[in-house]
């Protein structure tokens, strides 16, 4: 069942469930083929050695790994109507290392009469367990 609904109100705030990075899941996500006899490649997102190699301070966790956390978000507020009427555009702000902890945020900014419905406007946002946002924008779903 969808949460936001045409009577939700502008300045609505919704968080996601806090959600660990995890090594095993970056191997999965980054790492290549399971039966590939190197798995897990080495890469910037599985290896901190090559990561440092190529000029990052750490590893970076893959951030379609956490754009769906906002979609796990978004599919919670919206429900269905999501996956036929919702958008997002999403900039990717700093590194997200194996081990953090991050939480999918959103608000309700502004409401839109469109055709037979209301078409909400959200701005969203992925934050570390330190309160710095890793990744912001936008996202929109008719209701």
């Amino acid at each position: 069942m969808a949460i936001i609904t045409k009577d939700t109100k502008e300045g609505y705030e919704a968080c996601g469930k806090p959600k660990v990075l995890a090594e095993e899941r970056v191997w999965a996500f980054s790492g290549g083929a399971f039966r590939d006899p190197q798995w897990p490649r080495k890469n910037i997102h599985t290896d901190l050695e090559f990561a440092k190699n190529c000029g990052s301070p750490t590893r970076a966790v893959s951030a379609t790994q956490y754009m769906g956390h906002l979609a796990e978000l978004m599919i919670g507020l919206f429900g269905e109507k999501w996956f036929k009427q919702g958008k997002m555009s999403l900039k990717f702000i700093a590194i997200v290392d194996v081990g953090d902890r991050l939480f999918s945020k959103a608000i309700v900014r502004s409401k839109e009469k469109e055709g037979g419905g209301i078409r909400f406007n959200l701005e969203v946002w992925c934050e570390n367990q330190h309160g710095n946002k890793v990744a912001v924008g936008s996202a929109s779903c008719l209701v």
